[in-house]
């Protein structure tokens, strides 16, 4: 069955080499041309037609009316090779393409017709608008059209809807069934056999990165980089916090620090361990300090290392024991005395002849209480003030709000004191009318006899 053979680009199974031993032998002998016509015939069934885009030209007569010079056998001159002509094929070479390296033989030369033709052995691979050349006349020409051989076409009409074995022209009927969405043109390069095969793939991935980055790569050639908008986005509470454990140390030796870390630390009285991540030394005045900062699972939880006390490792590469006295680092501050009149972003300078840490340590202010007027006392009563009178108070001071008053009393009153927390005339005032006269009565106590 010819539907058994293996899907391929040539015919393998021709009906031309077998002629010779089918027919009888006195029509061989008798009748040679019959035999040559039949076997030749067969191979013309068998060809495949291959249409090109040549340049070929021909020895003119030097005539008014354009003339060929032509052969005994009535063909025209061909010019040499690099005088004009580089399309001319023979008959019996192999021709190959340049893209799809699909390989033919040349059965017949038809280059002078006004559609130059080749009948080429079938081979249904070359792909339209590629070039193909001679691999013994070295000449070359552009593929046009390819159209397979009747016998061919029969056998292996199932092929045609395998996208690996349909000749190229199909690929456009392909491609108006599967990705009518993609454009004709693709980049160079690109294979359309392989993206018909794969187009699955690339709708499976569409509105992915990956998806942009294939399509791009199809009609442009290009390689894109996606970035999303996301990337960029602030998202409120979205930070990674992280904290460190910080442990500052006074070296005891003059030693390389960096050789601390990946040892582990261990508290002389505490008896705490913990392993270093990583080892800086700094200076603060005369002072030298060791700043390490510990793997978070390495300490335990009460975190027991002492103030004062001696922690020791080995160095990793001098294997020498190294010592180091812990020191307090100023943390929180607690106010115990707020007092007043700072600022914001003072700075505040501690006391060092209280022995605080090595008296390098500074503070600013970060916030400062909002306080009021609770009370008056009046330096100078000045005069003409009436009851009711607006009063504004006025300063040079910053980060303050002027207060505001009003003249409540004039010319002295008596202070009612309640009799009882549930007295209504507590902290009242009786006033002393306008034009009174006040004197003094003195008089005796007489007791009685």
């Amino acid at each position: 069955m010819p539907f058994d053979n293996n899907p391929t680009g040539k015919l393998n199974t021709k009906i031309s080499p077998l002629i010779d031993g089918q027919l009888p032998d006195f029509i061989q002998s008798d009748h040679p041309v019959f035999s040559r016509f039949l076997k030749h015939y067969y191979q013309y069934l068998e060809a495949g037609e291959l249409r090109l885009t040549v340049n070929i030209d021909n020895l003119l007569l030097e005539l008014t009316a354009a003339s060929n010079v032509l052969d005994v056998d009535g063909n025209k001159i061909v010019l040499e090779s690099g005088s004009g002509s580089d399309g001319k094929f023979t008959v019996g070479e192999t021709i190959t393409g340049g893209t799809s390296k699909a390989i033919a033989t040349v059965l017949v030369d038809d280059l002078s017709a006004s559609t130059p033709r080749l009948f080429i052995t079938s081979q249904q691979r070359f792909i339209t608008g590629e070039t193909v050349t001679g691999g013994t006349s070295g000449a070359s020409g552009t593929i046009t059209r390819y159209r397979a051989n009747p016998v061919q076409t029969i056998q292996q009409l199932l092929d045609y809807a395998d996208v690996d074995n349909t000749i190229y022209d199909f690929l456009d009927n392909f491609r108006d069934e599967f990705m009518n969405a993609i454009p004709l043109t693709l980049a160079d390069g690109v294979s359309k056999r392989n993206l018909i095969k794969n187009i699955r793939e690339l709708y499976r991935a569409k509105g992915t990165s990956e998806g942009h980055k294939i399509f791009m790569r199809m009609l442009l050639g290009e390689n894109a980089d996606v970035t999303y908008p996301n990337k960029y986005m602030m998202r409120a509470s979205d930070g990674k916090w992280a904290s460190k454990i910080i442990m500052r140390v006074a070296p005891l030796t003059n030693i390389a620090v960096a050789e601390a870390v990946g040892g582990t630390l261990t508290g002389g009285s505490s008896g705490e361990k913990a392993v270093v991540a990583s080892a800086t030394s700094f200076s603060e005045g005369a002072t030298a300090i060791v700043e390490f900062e510990l793997n978070k699972s390495s300490p335990s939880d009460t975190f027991a290392f002492t103030d004062g006390e001696t922690v020791t490792t080995t160095a990793k590469d001098s294997d020498v024991d190294m010592s180091f006295t812990v020191k307090r680092i100023v943390d929180i501050p607690i106010v115990t005395n707020s007092s007043a009149l700072y600022t914001v972003d003072q700075d505040i300078e501690f006391d060092t002849n209280t022995n605080i840490g090595n008296g390098l340590a500074t503070a600013r202010i970060n916030n400062i209480n909002t306080g009021q007027v609770n009370g008056i006392v009046v330096d100078d009563v000045g005069s003409k003030y009436e009851v009711g009178d607006a009063l504004t108070f006025t300063t040079s001071d910053s980060n303050t709000k002027s207060a505001e008053g009003f003249v409540s009393i004039i010319d002295g009153s008596f202070l009612l004191e309640g009799t009882d927390k549930a007295s209504t005339n507590e902290n009242d005032y009786i006033l002393t009318e306008v034009g009174s006269r006040t004197h003094i009565d003195y008089f005796e106590v007489a007791l009685e006899n």
